[in-house]
């Protein structure tokens, strides 16, 4: 192994289910790079990194940190080697102080134990100084932005003497503003700490800016490692799916009708502020605004998952009488959530069953049985006609397919109750670019049949590519709005913002 190789891993291969999902992985990791890890959802990123920081044993392979062989039997074992794992969810305590987190596993202690609350509080306050972040060693996590609590988890790393950190998918909450700073953090921890960086990431826009090299996986196997200046966009994506994808965003031929669903009014505290919308049939409609805006109240408004203070909702010719996410099923409207962990998913059952669960009401016989057969011939057709990728959908439980994969399934659910309306809210976050183009030519397909879409998204690109129609929202009202004839994404921008545009 060259001396300016930290990490070897040699022929790592790892199955789930009977079925081999890394199939011989090489990969050498230089001191101090900053790596990009990228590939399409399921391709082997996170597998791979687990096995690295863990948390899955691989079934065989070797890998070298340092030189010397290196066995972790457990994410403690990885961590004592120093290895960090900066995953999506932060493992923080909300009601601990930023210090308290900090030194979580290396509490600073005096005589009889006692813990050294003032040594702690300084030494927190250097990191803070360092990183420039807005917060102090005294405030509960509870109460601070993301982009705060994903600085405590790094600086944990550094307390723990990391030498590798590994960030996966660490943009998928932050604000541009705090996404920038995290970006200098990490420039920081390699150019002046020395530490490596593997950075795991579908912004491939990001990965660019950021990483030294890229390492593309595709279906379990390594296409190839390369410097990243000598690498374009469009050889990465080529890579990543195996093929171009110069049509990112599908077109067809589809019909736009009558207005189908009409919201007037519509009200909710300070988030959303008379709000009026009239939606066609067979039009894919944008709602784009920067966070904060009230993007996501909106449309929790209009599936009655928050309640509303004033407004009405006309769909088909009918006023709905009552907003609830139980009247908007039963009228033909469907909800893709932002939070398809939380909120779309359960995460411990079975793809079969999360595919199910809102046409139990077809599938339900006499005494209130469900027909197992029909049961999963529906979930097979979803799978099918959507290509999930699932070894096993009885068994096989949703939170161990990949993020693309997952969104698909909450996309699938609701297919299956063939509705005339989704409101999606942003349906591609944190998925790969050849499941953005899946879900795209989904949704490209919903309103190709007939179906209503409001697409939000954040991503001001694939709503101009996908949408027949953008309106803009600011400080809870809609302050524009733009046919596709005339997309300026400047003067998007503008209004975004709270100007007239340019």
């Amino acid at each position: 192994m060259p001396s300016d190789t930290i990490l070897a891993l040699r022929q790592i291969a790892k199955s789930f289910f009977g079925a081999e999902v890394l199939h011989g992985i090489d990969l050498e990791v230089v001191r101090g790079e900053v790596l990009g890890l990228v590939g399409e959802n399921g391709a082997g990123k996170s597998t791979l990194m687990n096995i690295l920081g863990g948390v899955w044993l691989r079934d065989r392979g070797t890998m070298e940190l340092n030189g010397r062989p290196f066995e972790p039997a457990n994410p403690k074992d990885a961590q004592a080697a120093g290895i960090a794992f900066i995953h999506q969810e932060l493992s923080l305590f909300s009601n601990l102080t930023v210090a308290e987190n900090i030194f979580i596993d290396e509490l600073p202690t005096g005589p009889f134990w006692s813990v050294q609350y003032a040594s702690m509080r300084s030494r927190a306050q250097e990191y803070i100084d360092t990183f420039g972040v807005q917060t102090t060693p005294g405030t509960k996590i509870a109460s601070v932005p993301m982009g705060v609590r994903q600085t405590v988890e790094v600086t944990k790393a550094l307390i723990k003497k990391a030498q590798i950190i590994i960030f996966d998918e660490p943009t998928t909450s932050l604000s541009q503003k705090e996404k920038e700073n995290l970006f200098r953090i990490i420039d920081h921890l390699h150019r002046e700490g020395g530490i490596t960086v593997i950075y795991i990431s579908h912004i491939l826009e990001d990965v660019f800016s950021l990483c030294e090299r890229i390492a593309v996986l595709r279906d379990g196997a390594l296409v190839g490692v390369e410097q990243t200046a000598r690498l374009t966009k469009p050889q990465v994506i080529k890579m990543m799916v195996g093929r171009d994808l110069e049509q990112i965003y599908p077109h067809g031929e589809k019909k736009i009708g009558d207005v189908v669903y009409q919201a007037r009014g519509i009200a909710q505290g300070k988030a959303v502020q008379g709000v009026s919308m009239e939606l066609r049939s067979g039009e894919v409609v944008g709602l784009f605004g920067l966070m904060g805006a009230g993007r996501t109240e909106l449309v929790r408004c209009l599936f009655g998952v928050d309640k509303m203070d004033a407004g009405e909702v006309i769909f088909h010719g009918r006023k709905m009488k009552s907003i609830s996410p139980k009247s908007c099923i039963r009228n033909g409207i469907a909800f893709v959530t932002e939070d398809r962990r939380q909120e779309g998913l359960l995460m411990s059952k079975p793809v079969k069953d999360n595919l199910v669960t809102v046409i139990l009401d077809r599938l339900t016989q006499l005494l209130g049985m469900v027909s197992r057969s029909k049961e999963s011939q529906e979930s097979e057709k979803a799978i099918r006609e959507l290509n999930i990728k699932v070894y096993d959908k009885n068994r096989q439980e949703v939170k161990s397919l990949s993020g693309g994969n997952q969104q698909k399934v909450v996309i699938g659910k609701w297919i299956m109750r063939n509705p005339s309306m989704f409101i999606l809210d942003e349906p591609t976050r944190g998925v790969d670019v050849g499941a953005k183009h899946e879900i795209y030519v989904i949704i490209n397909d919903m309103a190709r049949h007939g179906a209503t879409v409001l697409f939000v998204s954040s991503e001001m690109e694939e709503l101009m590519g996908v949408c027949d129609r953008i309106m803009v929202i600011h400080r809870g009202k809609i302050v524009a709005n733009f046919t596709k004839g005339e997309y300026d994404q400047e003067r998007i921008m503008g209004f975004a913002l709270g100007g007239e545009g340019s």
